[in-house]
């Protein structure tokens, strides 16, 4: 059974936008001149071995390789420009490959509607016949429980198949009864095999995993495959009911694993509003899912970033899903989600004054979209009112987030933990965002298989938090919220067992003077040791203070005191301040003092080994410390 919706509802309508708008036309030149060359140059070998993407990177300074799909054997850093030949990368360049080439089915099917060309259906069939004739030949080499069956990983393949799903629902009229028949018996229903069968390994992926499942099932019209995505024991329905709280945001707490969780579902929600196939709990998950984020967002766009997840995220990167789901249903947060999503259309074409390229968006806004930044302003002047989210105060007690905020400034904090995947070892680490700026960010991770992210991104010591005894924080407490005031711009949270038989409690309060935080730490029984504990913070900008620091040593070979860098010190019983100084504003630190605390400075990597940051270190000895700080920014 077909449908009788579409995708793209009008395609004159598209092709209009690329007379009319600049980035428009920008968007559809760029994806035609990248979609020729596949459609001229696509060859795999079923013997090439497919690796794990996340190999991809350099293992001098952990930034991402530069792929090149003309180029199998040619991987040079992005960053430091030395080349990578081992078979780690080269494997992952295949994944890559593979997983490309399945995204430009679905763009080689849009410029088909828009041109008529039959190159594009041409590399379509090639790339379905080549997957459907050696399906049971591919290798695979990734981290065991992963593994997938022609991309690499299980969820690469997931991610491919709703590619290919959506690129040939476009061109459905164009495939003879023959070619769906074949596709369908020698690739998709044995897939449709591997993703019922096969655990995900982590819940995102099981999602993925299953909304391919359910758009085979749809799409073929064998929506037994539909019920079986639903139910069972990595099931969407169970998926949600563990792992969608209350408010509506993903239980791994990670913005991007939020964002790639809801992706996948997506697109099989699309295709349940094209087919007519009742599934009302799952659709309405989903609306909710992409809600969610305007809650903690800061005002200018960016993302939170606790946990694994890619750093300085903010709504553009996941501007191609707002554009889906609108389509989908057409909401007032999606809309004013993609408003902060691109560039203003009379920059499209150029750079702007840092050579930083501007965001005009890809296929889903030239599908779906349009100026949207000038469609919010027209609504808010029709309306007389800002469709803005209220800088207020607010929590979540189901995630442990917590954002404070007043016209100025915002502080989010994260207090504790739901599952321990994904989660680094930083209990009531903080973000701050003043004016336009996040001057105190988590800088998230690089790729997973990068010493960078398994000695520092990941631990405590690169997180505003404690450390006991110069270790790692070993447990994942979830956290109590003991005090919060939103008219005062106040929270009182506290966690059991960060270590064994260690407390923590943090107090922030957030006021036009600034911020004003005291942490403790202590023994919740008496082991008559002394224990060493360590408080760190982390900023933008250049350091300047008075305090009569020397250099030290280096204060430890693990967990993270190897890689701090230009270490300095002093010691000190009294109040002390310290200042990050940035080109418009610059942000005090200053403490209250107490007595045998010794101060350090240094440099700490960001999410690449070449980006730094300053970091103070506040260390002091005994049974349990309370540290009295308050951060003042004044604009320059």
């Amino acid at each position: 059974m077909t449908s009788t919706k579409r995708l793209v509802k009008d395609w004159q309508v598209v092709r209009d936008k690329i007379e009319a708008y600049s980035w428009a036309a920008n968007i559809a030149s760029k994806v035609k001149v990248e979609t020729d060359w596949w459609a001229a140059h696509y060859e795999d070998d079923p013997a090439q071995i497919a690796g794990w993407g996340h190999n991809y990177f350099c293992s001098h300074c952990f930034s991402p390789l530069v792929f090149d799909a003309a180029k199998p054997d040619v991987h040079p850093c992005s960053k430091c420009g030395i080349l990578h030949h081992d078979s780690a990368v080269t494997e992952a360049w295949t994944a890559s490959y593979r997983s490309r080439a399945s995204v430009q089915v679905f763009h080689a099917a849009v410029l088909y509607n828009l041109h008529g060309d039959q190159i594009y259906m041409d590399f379509i069939r090639k790339v379905l016949s080549f997957y459907s004739d050696h399906l049971s030949t591919f290798k695979v080499r990734t981290p065991a429980g992963f593994e997938g069956v022609f991309t690499g990983i299980n969820l690469t393949d997931a991610v491919a198949i709703c590619w290919m799903l959506n690129g040939m629902e476009l061109v459905r009229e164009q495939l003879t009864d023959a070619e769906l028949e074949r596709y369908k018996e020698h690739f998709f229903i044995p897939m449709a095999q591997f993703l019922h069968i096969t655990p995900g390994g982590t819940p995102n992926i099981s999602c993925w995993m299953k909304s391919a499942l359910g758009m085979i099932g749809l799409y073929f019209n064998e929506r037994e495959w539909c019920l079986r995505a639903a139910d069972g024991v990595e099931g969407i329905e169970r998926q949600l009911a563990e792992g969608l709280l209350p408010q509506g945001f993903w239980y791994e707490s990670s913005f991007h694993y939020h964002f790639y969780c809801a992706e996948g579902l997506t697109y099989y929600a699309a295709f349940c509003e094209l087919y007519d196939y009742d599934f009302s709990e799952f659709t309405e998950s989903i609306r909710k899912m992409y809600r969610y984020p305007l809650k903690y967002a800061f005002p200018n766009g960016k993302l939170p970033s606790p946990n694994d997840g890619w750093p300085l995220l903010s709504f553009a990167n996941y501007a191609h899903q707002y554009e889906w789901i609108r389509n989908i249903y057409d909401e007032a947060p999606y809309r004013y989600a993609l408003a902060q999503c691109y560039d203003e259309e009379e920059f499209a074409g150029k750079a702007s004054d840092d050579n930083v390229y501007l965001n005009f968006g890809g296929l889903p806004r030239l599908l779906y979209g349009t100026n949207w930044r000038k469609e919010l302003e027209e609504t808010e002047r029709k309306l007389q009112k800002s469709l803005a989210p209220p800088r207020i105060s607010h929590y979540d007690g189901d995630i442990h987030y917590c954002m404070l905020q007043n016209e100025s400034t915002s502080v989010f904090l994260k207090y504790g933990f739901v599952i321990r995947e994904h989660s680094h070892a930083d209990i009531m680490n903080f973000e701050l965002f003043v004016k336009d700026q996040l001057l105190s960010r988590d800088i998230a991770n690089s790729g997973y298989g990068s010493e960078l992210f398994r000695e520092w991104q990941r631990k405590s010591v690169a997180h505003n938090t404690i450390m006991v005894d110069q270790l790692n924080q070993p447990n994942r407490p979830s956290g109590k919220l003991l005090d919060f005031n939103a008219e005062l711009n106040s929270v009182k949270v506290e966690a059991d067992d960060v270590y064994p038989g260690v407390k923590f409690g943090r107090e922030l309060k957030l006021s036009s003077e600034g911020l004003h935080d005291e942490f403790s730490v202590w023994m919740t029984e008496e082991d008559g040791q002394i224990h060493t504990f360590d408080w760190l913070f982390h900023c933008e900008g250049e350091l300047s203070c008075e305090l009569p620091l020397e250099p030290t040593q280096l204060l430890g070979e693990t967990d993270g005191y190897q890689l701090m860098q230009e270490l300095r010190s002093c010691t000190t019983d009294e109040d002390w301040e310290i200042t990050w100084v940035l080109p418009d504003k610059r942000l005090t630190l200053s403490m209250a003092g107490s007595p045998n605390t010794t101060v350090y400075t240094f440099k700490g990597c960001e999410h690449r080994a070449d980006l730094m940051r300053y970091g103070v270190m506040v260390r002091r000895s005994g049974s349990e410390a309370t540290y009295r700080a308050d951060y003042r920014v004044e604009l320059l």
